[in-house]
């Protein structure tokens, strides 16, 4: 299960597109920091020029700009609590990804366990299925040779069919669990180790009032609430900031060079009575304020749009809380039950077992008959089929209970590595 789930880290696409966000949030995050930062850019041009007077060609001149420009804004409170916004979001992000990561755990092992059940159930499906047809034809016998009615073959018979058709429905979900796991990691899983049979079903636990102060505290999804809020407030203030002026400090450097080749009609390469520049360059620096004074209501539109998306987030940030709670303190009730019923299930199991053995003994003895013996099987298997269903429910609920209060590592993905043969 280890190495599927190390398989998924790489190829589930569901957690790659969860990483993909994580990289975007981060750079809407890089954006918002350059507004605040010094911006230089460079531009030029070249232009040919020619004038005509009633198509007599008059001036004709090249010319190359360059222009350099610098920008670095000065107070620009808007910028600033966006570029809050933004860290904000990408830490939300942040929290989602490990969600999504501890997500992939209970996902890979909810699958792996899965194929275990289903092919536990197929066991026990098969199991019946011998059971009856044993019964069946020992019924037909007695038919035969006039000691059983028809009603009781037909009864053998239908029962006979049902059972063929669970252990047919049993096999067909075991290659659906296969499937199941074979689309987390992209590709088809035959082999899967099974869980050992001394496995234990024991986990700490303290006090639900502790366990759901630790979720509050440390549950992922949590936590991106709270920072999804904190962006929000952010934007808030930028919207409100808008209303503020802003001030930035412009410097700008521009040289112009031209080739004068005809002026109004005569060659420039003639001597002149006059000079004409072929360089000029202009510098100029300078401290630009802006402050808006009337929107058509847009700012104050966008601060209320802003405010109410604050109320919204810090809602449901209420309602992830509470929903957290509620889980917490579900799967707490679950796994103390869950412990239990192991421990009753697994007093039915060996009480099954020591039936097996005895009507195994009895059957060598011809105390017992053949069917004694199936049924005595069936009812082992069905015990043993409980029982493992308990424990596979137990351990991806116990992971279930680990995410919920925020403290599911890789560790306890390995940790459940080690339970398999």
């Amino acid at each position: 299960m280890l190495s599927i789930y190390n398989e998924a880290l790489e190829r589930d696409p569901e957690f790659n597109s969860k990483k993909a966000d994580l990289k975007i949030s981060k750079e809407f995050r890089n954006q918002s920091i350059s507004a605040l930062l010094p911006r230089l850019n460079l531009s030029a041009s070249t232009n040919w020029n020619e004038y005509y007077q009633e198509r007599i060609l008059q001036n004709d001149y090249n010319t190359f700009t360059y222009n350099l420009n610098f920008n670095q804004p000065l107070f620009r409170l808007d910028s600033w609590f966006t570029s809050r916004q933004a860290q904000k979001s990408y830490r939300a992000a942040e929290a989602q990804f490990a969600y999504q990561q501890q997500n992939l755990m209970i996902r890979v092992t909810r699958a792996y366990f899965n194929v275990l059940s289903a092919r536990s159930l197929f066991k026990t499906r098969a199991a019946n299925e011998r059971t009856l047809q044993n019964q069946f034809e020992e019924i037909n016998d007695k038919f035969e040779a006039g000691a059983a009615s028809r009603i009781e073959l037909a009864e053998a018979k239908a029962a006979l069919n049902r059972a063929i058709s669970d252990r047919v429905l049993a096999e067909g979900n075991v290659d659906i669990a296969f499937e199941e796991l074979n689309a987390i990691v992209g590709r088809e899983v035959k082999l899967i180790s099974p869980l050992k049979d001394d496995f234990k079903s024991v986990v700490d636990l303290e006090s639900v009032s502790a366990e759901v102060e630790k979720g509050i505290e440390n549950n992922f999804l949590i936590s991106e609430a709270e920072s999804r809020l904190e962006a929000a407030e952010s934007k808030t203030r930028a919207r409100t900031s808008n209303f503020l002026p802003k001030i930035d400090l412009n410097a700008n450097a521009n040289r112009r060079t031209s080739k004068q080749y005809t002026f109004d009609g005569v060659d420039s390469d003639l001597d002149l009575p006059f000079f004409i520049p072929e360089e000029t360059e202009n510098r100029s620096f300078s401290v630009q304020f802006s402050m808006p004074l009337f929107t058509s209501g847009l700012n104050s539109s966008q601060r209320r749009q802003a405010m109410l998306e604050e109320v919204r987030t810090e809602e449901q940030l209420l309602l992830i809380q509470r929903n957290v709670t509620q889980r917490i303190r579900s799967l707490y009730t679950s796994l103390k039950t869950g412990q239990l019923n192991i421990e009753s299930l697994e007093a039915s199991y060996e009480s099954s077992e020591d039936a097996l053995e005895a009507t195994r003994l009895g059957y060598e003895l011809k105390a017992r008959n053949l069917v004694d013996l199936l049924r005595a099987e069936r009812n082992f298997f069905d015990a043993q089929n409980r029982l493992s269903q308990a424990k596979y429910d137990f351990i991806i609920r116990s992971l279930e209970f680990k995410q919920a209060t925020g403290s599911l590592k890789p560790q306890d993905i390995i940790d459940v590595n080690n339970f398999l043969d």
